[in-house]
């Protein structure tokens, strides 16, 4: 398929990547909204100590929205913006990198050896796999089905056998 074919049946979701704006360079943006992030989950992680919430929920609540808005960011947005800029290979390297680094926030719930592991995992095989998959079938709905089996608790998958 030629670029002009994807960009035209893609013009629905051109309004979600980045662009420079106001003279800020995509980088920056990414950033911007980096920094944001880790306020606002630092912001919740002193909400639920508080109240036991988030949002008014349990915070179990908001996993039920998590594999499907982190393929929107990593593989919806930043897989697609690097292999627009890059190629396949470093586009799947790239996004896995920055999926990895995005898990640095749960340092705010967990000890350092279990984010670190869970760092090493999403960013040298869950990212690596879920980013090939999403651009052999471009489609990010493979991935996000592997992404509720990968964190579907144990119990759940057996069934009590124990």
């Amino acid at each position: 398929m030629k670029k002009e074919e994807y960009i035209k049946q893609n013009e629905p979701f051109e309004f979600i990547g980045f662009k420079k704006l106001f003279k800020i360079s995509e980088d920056v943006q990414v950033l911007i909204i980096t920094l944001l992030f880790v306020i606002t989950v630092y912001g919740y992680r002193v909400a639920i100590k508080a109240t036991g919430k988030m949002d008014g929920y349990d915070p179990t609540v908001s996993m039920l929205f998590v594999p499907i808005y982190e393929k929107i960011i990593f593989r919806g947005i930043i897989l697609k913006f690097f292999e627009e800029r890059k190629n396949f290979w470093k586009a799947i390297v790239f996004s896995s990198i920055l999926f990895s680094a995005w898990h640095f926030k749960n340092i705010l719930w967990s000890d350092f050896s279990s984010v670190s592991s869970q760092m090493m995992y999403t960013g040298l095989i869950f990212g690596l796999i879920t980013s090939w998959i999403t651009l052999k079938t471009r489609s990010n709905w493979p991935a996000v089905i592997i992404h509720y089996l990968n964190s579907m608790p144990y119990e759940y998958l057996f069934l009590g056998l124990k």
